[in-house]
């Protein structure tokens, strides 16, 4: 019956997202399933940041993850970790994203994605269930390696995204251990 349940859910969102997309916009590499995250900001050495996260469901099945993020030191690279469990947990990596690269004042990154490290598959309904975190650090390495600038909950946890996001939980530092 869980198992049911959670089908159903999922079936929901994705019907829920789909429906309320603008289509694909003549855009013939998606399907114009989409979800958009705000992502927490961070602040490293006095530098707050903001931006989004974008989930899109590709035509040919694979999931691309776009990162947009704000404020941004000019000629910046961070690296983006896809966590398993929630921004609380702290869990272990499950792949690596794109750098976010500084352009033009914005740091962005984009990921195609079709399984994780670990061979698991990868697609946009697995996504929206999904048990993790994206987590964009400061630096490789280095002092500043485990602040964190930017982040959100994903899947199933995005509905403790508010409590970051209105400011009574904060997320600072993350194990870059892996």
């Amino acid at each position: 019956m869980k198992r049911i349940s959670t089908y159903l859910a999922t079936l929901a969102l994705v019907l829920l997202f789909g429906a309320c997309s603008e289509g694909n916009g003549g855009d013939s590499e998606f399907t114009g399933n989409e979800v958009r995250l705000e992502l927490i900001p961070g602040t490293v050495s006095g530098n707050t940041t903001s931006g989004t996260l974008l989930i899109r469901e590709r035509n040919n099945g694979d999931v691309q993850l776009d990162i947009t993020l704000n404020n941004v030191l000019s000629g910046a690279e961070h690296p983006v970790h896809l966590h398993f469990g929630s921004l609380a947990d702290d869990g272990d990596v499950a792949t690596l994203l794109s750098t976010v690269r500084e352009e033009d004042g914005v740091g962005v990154s984009s990921t195609v994605l079709n399984s994780l490290d670990d061979d698991t598959p990868v697609t946009f309904i697995s996504m929206l269930t999904f048990n993790g975190s994206i987590k964009i650090h400061f630096e490789a390495s280095g002092p500043l390696e485990d602040a964190i600038l930017g982040s959100t909950n994903i899947g199933l946890n995005t509905g403790a995204n508010e409590a970051y996001l209105n400011g009574s939980k904060s997320i600072t530092t993350c194990n870059s251990n892996f």
